[in-house]
């Protein structure tokens, strides 16, 4: 079976990729957080926002393993307060988590994943916005450009994609107004299974013609036209 790591792998849209992908992949989880569930072979500890010990968990890695298939830098964190309430720690955080973790990842494992994906998730908010959103706005239009750049750095060697998923709700308690699934195209919003699929689809695509691309998944929601 072939190997696949994915970062942010103990909830939502991480834990979903996870449960898609471990019938037909080794899977490897690594977050800050342990999973409660288990659909992984192995499970590293790891705080992204930390330089020191993300090269830590990449020397074990490739300690214990000599090749991989993909790579999905899933991790991320949000935050939403108003501009002139945010800080430098919350920029430098965001931005560590969300962008520099996935660069050094994907740098790191390049050699590893010779024919395979760098597939990164991306978000609907490197493309349009709400106020009070600049750190993880920007950090999610970094992973666009970063995918891009990397499918050109890698070209012919490691197929390079992102996915961009609108509304994804990955509170199992919480339930969807009318209003709110209506709002969709799709009629509903998002599940993180929706995710999963095109990270499946992605990893199934072995000729690596499929590279460069980011895959917006919002339910039709940024193509809506909006008047006031």
């Amino acid at each position: 079976m072939k190997t696949v790591l994915i970062t942010g792998a103990s909830q939502g849209i991480g834990k979903a990729i996870a449960e898609k992908l471990c019938h037909h992949y080794r899977v490897l989880a690594l977050d800050k957080e342990v999973p409660t569930h288990h659909f992984f072979e192995q499970f590293y500890a790891c705080d992204l926002s930390n330089p020191q010990e993300l090269q830590e968990t990449i020397k074990q890695i490739t300690k214990e393993r000599d090749a991989l298939y993909g790579l999905v830098n899933n991790a991320g964190i949000f935050i939403h307060k108003p501009l002139n309430e945010q800080n430098l720690q919350d920029w430098e955080k965001i931005i560590a988590v969300n962008l520099t973790a996935p660069y050094i990842l994907s740098q790191a494992f390049a050699p590893f994943l010779e024919h395979g994906h760098i597939i990164n998730i991306a978000s609907t908010r490197a493309f349009m916005s709400e106020a009070g959103t600049e750190p993880y706005s920007a950090s999610k239009g970094g992973i666009v450009a970063l995918t891009h750049a990397l499918s050109i750095s890698l070209a012919g060697y490691v197929s390079v994609n992102s996915i961009s998923p609108g509304w994804i709700n990955t509170d199992e308690s919480y339930v969807a107004t009318v209003e709110e699934q209506a709002w969709h195209s799709s009629g509903r919003i998002g599940k993180p299974s929706d995710i999963a699929e095109v990270v499946s689809f992605l990893l199934e695509r072995e000729d690596g013609f499929i590279t460069g691309s980011d895959f917006v998944v919002d339910g039709g929601v940024s193509k809506k036209m909006v008047y006031p």
